[in-house]
C-alpha cells in the first residue's frame, strides 16, 4: 500500500511541474502591459553635416503583466521581470534585444525592430526562443511603447506564438 501511495505522490509531483511546461505544437496569442524604467541612456553626437545627427543607445528595467492569452505559457509572464537593451539613430530607426525572467526563473528572448515617433516607438518583435518550457518558441508580434516621463514608460504587446 505505501509503495502504490509512493507513486501516486511521485505522479502527482510530476504532474504539477508539467502543468506550466509547453506542449510539442502549442500555439498561444500573449497580450501584455509592461511598466519600465529607463536605467541607462547614452547619446554620441554624429560629426558635424551628418543628417542623422546622433546615435543612441539605452536599457529599461521592469514588470511585464499578462493581459491576455489563455495558455500556460501566456499566464507565466504576469509579473516578468522585464530586460530591454536598445540602439537607434538621429532618424528615429532602431532595434533592440528584450528578455523577460519568468516567476519561475525561466527566460523568453526576443528582438525588436521599432521606429520611433512623438509619443514613443512602435514596432515589431520577434521572439527568439528561451530556457525551460520557452526552449525553442518562435513567434512575432508588434508593440508600442510610451515615454510618460524621461524615466517612466509602458509598452503594450502582443505576439502569437509556437512552440516547436
Amino acid at each position: 500500500m505505501a509503495h502504490h501511495l509512493l507513486k501516486l505522490g511521485v505522479a502527482i509531483a510530476v504532474a504539477g511541474m508539467l502543468a506550466g511546461a509547453a506542449v510539442a505544437g502549442e500555439k498561444g496569442k500573449f497580450v501584455g502591459h509592461a511598466v519600465l524604467n529607463s536605467t541607462k541612456f547614452t547619446e554620441y553626437k554624429a560629426q558635424e553635416g551628418h543628417p542623422l545627427k546622433s546615435a543612441m543607445a539605452g536599457e529599461l528595467d521592469g514588470l511585464m503583466f499578462h493581459n491576455g492569452g489563455g495558455a500556460a505559457l501566456d499566464r507565466m509572464m504576469d509579473r516578468a521581470h522585464y530586460h530591454v537593451v536598445w540602439v537607434g539613430d538621429g532618424g528615429g530607426n532602431g532595434y533592440c534585444m528584450k528578455t523577460f525572467t519568468t516567476k519561475e526563473g525561466h527566460k523568453l528572448f526576443a528582438r525588436c525592430e521599432h521606429k520611433m515617433n512623438a509619443q514613443g516607438a512602435t514596432g515589431t518583435v520577434t521572439l527568439l526562443g528561451g530556457t525551460g518550457p520557452f526552449t525553442g518558441i518562435k513567434g512575432k508580434g508588434k508593440f508600442n511603447f510610451v515615454g510618460v516621463t524621461p524615466v517612466v514608460n509602458w509598452d503594450d504587446m502582443e505576439w502569437e506564438w509556437e512552440t516547436p
